[in-house]
């Protein structure tokens, strides 16, 4: 009973900061310009993809993954610019668009890298049991590094000039405008750090299991699923549904099964939506 108990602890909590990432970077772009980025979870995976095909090729792990972030930020920097500006506005084409980029992507993948799912070589090795549970290194240094990364994200929001100005568009972005600030750049500044969110997530998920073109689309629907749980444009809603689904996610698997683990957390989303539509942390319109 122990062992089970710590396996739903670490396990549970090493789940809850991937997908924190994820869908931390997901509500964000869509608290600051109201836009709904169903290519988010191409981000996700596209980063490791980036990053393995950079090591393949000779360079640095770490030089590869810091690359490999930093192509998938500006790349979701040069897809708001050029395709998701013009059409901001229009709520619809912006879902219509950003879908089908996730699907082109997944065929761009499918045909460069085939079905079959690629590993990025860990950044440490070995395991450490706690109660007779085998725990391996990357699975703990994810977890930290992405709370490190949240606890960063919160500062550069709350403290920072930029998080200030970001913090003023999401409120109100047409008063925002009035005091001089420079919504389009500040558009553009959020997506890229949505982006590094996701393609951090992409790094960590390459590292313990495997990247897969099908895992896009996994992320993406565990990431609106989470945004929803926690409540559309809430940053801070979007890490306490994460680790909710986390450990609901780990319990399930230790006690049902695997099979099992997208049901019920699908349920515990519609219960809580049933008797709160706005989410957790939402607020009405």
């Amino acid at each position: 009973m122990i062992e089970d108990i710590v396996r739903i602890l670490i396990y549970g909590a090493v789940i809850s900061g991937m997908w924190a990432l994820v869908s931390s970077g997901f509500t964000l772009i869509f608290g600051v310009s109201r836009i709904l980025n169903f290519a988010h979870g191409t981000f996700f995976v596209l980063a490791a993809y980036f990053a393995i095909t950079f090591y393949k090729s000779g360079l640095n792990l770490y030089l590869s993954v810091v690359l490999g972030v930093l192509l998938i930020g500006v790349l979701a920097v040069a897809i708001y610019r050029f395709l998701l500006a013009p059409i901001r506005e229009h709520e619809v084409m912006v879902i219509i668009v950003t879908l089908a980029l996730a699907l082109l992507f997944e065929q761009i993948i499918l045909l460069t890298y085939g079905e079959h799912g690629v590993s990025l070589p860990s950044f440490v090795k070995g395991v450490v049991r706690i109660y007779d549970v085998p725990v391996t290194y990357k699975r703990i240094l994810a977890f930290v590094c992405s709370i490190i990364i949240l606890v960063i994200l919160e500062i550069f929001i709350n403290k920072t000039r930029t998080g200030k100005m970001i913090n003023a568009a999401s409120q109100n972005y047409e008063g925002a405008m009035l005091i001089g600030i420079n919504v389009e750049r500040i558009f553009m500044v959020t997506m890229f750090i949505s982006a590094i969110l996701a393609g951090f997530a992409g790094i960590f998920y390459a590292q313990i299991f495997s990247a897969n073109p099908f895992a896009a689309i996994k992320s993406l629907i565990f990431a609106f699923a989470i945004v929803i749980l926690g409540g559309l444009g809430s940053v801070k809603g979007s890490i306490v549904a994460s680790f909710i689904v986390g450990y609901v996610l780990a319990t399930t698997i230790v006690f049902l099964g695997a099979r099992w683990a997208e049901f019920v957390v699908m349920l515990l989303i519609i219960a809580v939506l049933i008797f709160k539509p706005t989410g957790l942390f939402g607020v009405e319109e």
